[in-house]
């Protein structure tokens, strides 16, 4: 646990430090000052904190009186109330993969959200499982350390993405060497924001890797030598996913994102994983740790290995 704690807090200074030298660097460029910036990042943090649980949870349907989930109603009770927070609101969606997230705040409300393929595959002790790492973000304030963490980077890759996009189009349409050459610097300066962002990223990511084990930690506090059922439910999942497209949009809040496996016997992939020896660069550019070390953890906190 000292170690987790001590990992997040490396991974929060090395990011807020690479946000710091990238603003530096841009602001200096452009003449910009500092008072500005510290005028306008409120504002977009203001905006993303109330528009993310809208544009996140769009297309999903609360669960409230319907009868036919009562029961997993009732066992998002129980896991808020053995995690010491307050119930979050229940969402359930229609899209095409199984899976599981939180999202929400103050304003709206703590909300988690689990799909229809994810209800089919799983067993109850399974999604109780999922619900109870889902509700750990809730508990840890994961959506409000991220969204104001990953402010920076998100600006800059609008901006980057919008130059890019820009440049090329002058490209194709230059008529002359004047709008040829803009064209040009256009796309340098958005290929230039581009790799800023993903300096940057490098550490956030690392930062929501962290994130994720201390929600299977509090999973597997909660569930004891049960959260094998974590474990077991993320095998499913990503036997599941292994022949899944996902839109790259909804990436960042995939349970598992998809990996090209052949197992498809779900203990059978707890123990290739459990003996295979992962590369710390395997998941560098993944919002989450590689399963195989997800499920060696969840197995070790709950005495299975």
């Amino acid at each position: 646990m000292k170690r987790l704690w001590a990992e997040m807090a490396v991974a929060a200074a090395l990011t807020i430090a690479a946000e710091a030298l990238v603003t530096y660097v841009i602001l200096y460029i452009l003449g910009i000052p500092l008072w500005a910036l510290a005028a306008a990042l409120p504002v977009f943090w203001l905006i993303q904190w109330l528009a993310a649980p809208y544009l996140i949870g769009r297309g999903a349907r609360e669960v409230t009186d319907d009868p036919s989930f009562s029961w997993l109603r009732e066992v998002v009770r129980d896991i808020a109330a053995r995690s010491g927070v307050k119930e979050p609101r229940l969402y359930v969606t229609d899209d095409p993969f199984p899976n599981a997230f939180a999202f929400g705040n103050l304003v709206s409300g703590r909300r988690v959200a689990v799909t229809r393929p994810l209800l089919e595959i799983l067993t109850k002790d399974e999604l109780y499982a999922v619900l109870a790492h889902e509700v750990g973000h809730a508990r840890h304030f994961d959506v409000e350390l991220m969204t104001a963490l990953g402010l920076i980077p998100t600006a800059l890759g609008l901006v980057g993405n919008f130059l890019l996009y820009a440049g090329q189009a002058l490209l194709l349409a230059a008529l002359d060497e004047a709008a040829l050459f803009l064209g040009i610097i256009i796309l340098a300066i958005g290929f230039a924001l581009f790799a800023a962002t993903l300096f940057i990223q490098i550490f956030l990511l690392w930062f929501n890797r962290l994130r994720e084990t201390y929600a299977d930690l509090h999973a597997a506090r909660l569930l004891g030598p049960a959260a094998v059922n974590l474990a077991k439910a993320l095998a499913k999942i990503q036997i599941y996913m292994s022949n899944v497209r996902i839109d790259p949009f909804r990436g960042p809040v995939l349970t598992v994102p998809p990996m090209k496996i052949r197992e498809t016997d779900p203990d059978k992939l707890l123990s290739e994983w459990l003996s295979r020896r992962v590369s710390p660069l395997a998941d560098v550019l993944s919002t989450h740790p590689h399963p195989a070390k997800r499920v060696r953890a969840i197995l070790q906190w709950a005495g299975r290995v």
